[in-house]
């Protein structure tokens, strides 16, 4: 039985691909001066995504704590980004929305994202850049599934 692991096994892949996307990602946004930290910039980017999202629902999809995106929030909302609403289904329950003013930063989060993702994916044709989303996004439909059983 061989116990050596080679580097390059899939699990090890995306754990490194995320790291450094997230490293660089961080660098850009917090380089950028847009007002927001990179965390900040994730769940705005994110509760964009989502619209109108519960607030535990957004702290689950981006693995942090409740309390972390919490504060978060408190900024973004201090900064006029976004607005926290009743859940119309749980008045307990906090739902997340995107203000107007939220325009130019989600803009230019997604400017330096595209970038980045640009970058990255140098070297890869059309045809394998949607191959990898395909595998991808079946991946993650394969967790998600799995997590709901």
């Amino acid at each position: 039985m061989d116990n050596e692991l080679n580097a390059d096994r899939l699990g090890f892949l995306l754990t490194d691909v995320a790291r450094l996307f997230r490293a660089a990602f961080e660098r850009r946004i917090g380089a950028a001066g847009l007002g927001v930290t990179p965390g900040e910039a994730r769940a705005l980017s994110r509760i964009a995504a989502r619209k109108g999202a519960r607030q535990s629902g957004i702290a689950e999809e981006l693995g942090i704590e409740p309390m972390t995106l919490s504060r978060y929030l408190d900024r973004l909302e201090k900064a006029g980004l976004i607005e926290r609403r009743s859940d119309p289904s749980d008045g307990r329950a906090k739902c997340i929305h995107i203000t107007r003013r939220a325009g130019a930063v989600l803009s230019a989060i997604r400017r330096h994202s595209d970038e980045l993702i640009e970058e990255v994916e140098e070297g890869l044709s059309e045809q394998e850049k949607q191959m990898l989303r395909t595998a991808l996004k079946t991946m993650r439909g394969n967790f998600s599934r799995r997590l709901q059983e």
